[in-house]
């Protein structure tokens, strides 16, 4: 009866088959549409792991990071430190010295990786990181 209503009985089995039919996976699809506790703790857990994941791969990149903010700091101290000795001696260049302290060559590099260095963390410090 079903084969001449929908044609073959191929077809009647794609409608009603337990395992793979239309109405099975038409089912399934409507009970996927709930959202439980357990699988929100699953999801928020993979997030969790997936994140320590990215923290291991960007390991390498903070040691570099560091490397250059103590590059920046060394350039600042000893540009800072000549400054004030030029300024304590009286030096007649002080000028030239402190044009270059606040040059493109100082000012900005100093400025960007200490700003970039630090903001991370106290952006996220701010917002209630953790």
């Amino acid at each position: 009866m079903f084969g001449n209503l929908f044609g073959t009985k191929e077809a009647v089995d794609n409608l009603v088959d337990k395992d793979n039919g239309l109405l099975v996976r038409a089912g399934t699809a409507f009970s996927n549409l709930y959202y439980s506790d357990q699988e929100k703790a699953n999801d928020s857990k993979g997030v969790r792991d997936w994140g320590t994941e990215q923290l291991r791969a960007l390991h390498p990149f903070k040691v570099t990071q560091r490397i250059l903010a103590f590059g920046a700091l060394f350039l600042w101290l000893t540009t800072g430190l000549n400054i004030i000795i030029m300024i304590w001696i009286d030096h007649s260049r002080l000028e030239k010295m402190m044009e270059f302290g606040f040059s493109d060559f100082v000012w900005w590099p100093t400025a960007l990786v200490f700003g970039l260095y630090f903001a991370g963390g106290a952006i996220n410090s701010l917002k209630g990181g953790k």
